[in-house]
């Protein structure tokens, strides 16, 4: 295991363009703990949110900046519930989950997965710099569920 203490500072890390307008930071890589986690910083541009979908790893989230609605599956039944800064959202495996920024403005979060996931799928469909089009959103699908996102549900 690699044990190396690792450091990265605001705006440090490997950034790429995902999805049209939204970036993805990595700050901590996956192959920097032997698949342990992968830590990365997401900036959403406003209404922007995934399906309803699940995994079979497990995600945290942590509201850096603006408000995110959080709706997941919580004994059978969807919730939803409003995240400012400050708030941390644990989603165990193979539950049903969503966020959506719900900010007029770009807003940002921290994302843990545990064992490290997605860090491919933004491999095969980051850019680097500013997109002039958006992206296939078919192939886009087909690539997470490749990664193991499953979608459950329309987007929040």
């Amino acid at each position: 295991m690699n044990e190396a203490v690792i450091v990265r500072g605001p705006g440090e890390g490997r950034t790429l363009l995902v999805g049209g307008g939204d970036r993805v930071t990595y700050k901590i890589r996956s192959a920097e703990t032997d698949g342990s986690y992968f830590c990365f910083e997401v900036s959403t541009t406003p209404g922007f949110g995934p399906p309803l979908h699940a995994h079979s790893y497990r995600e945290l989230f942590y509201v850096l900046e603006g408000e995110y609605e959080f709706t997941f599956d919580r004994d059978g039944e969807l919730e939803t519930i409003s995240g400012t800064p400050g708030t941390a959202v644990a989603v165990p495996p193979n539950v049903p989950h969503t966020f959506k920024n719900a900010s007029t403005a770009p807003a940002r979060l921290l994302f843990v997965h545990q064992p490290a996931a997605l860090e491919e799928f933004f491999e095969e469909f980051g850019m680097s710099g500013d997109a002039a089009e958006p992206p296939d959103f078919g192939a886009m699908a087909a690539a997470l569920e490749r990664n193991g996102v499953h979608v459950v549900g329309a987007p929040a």
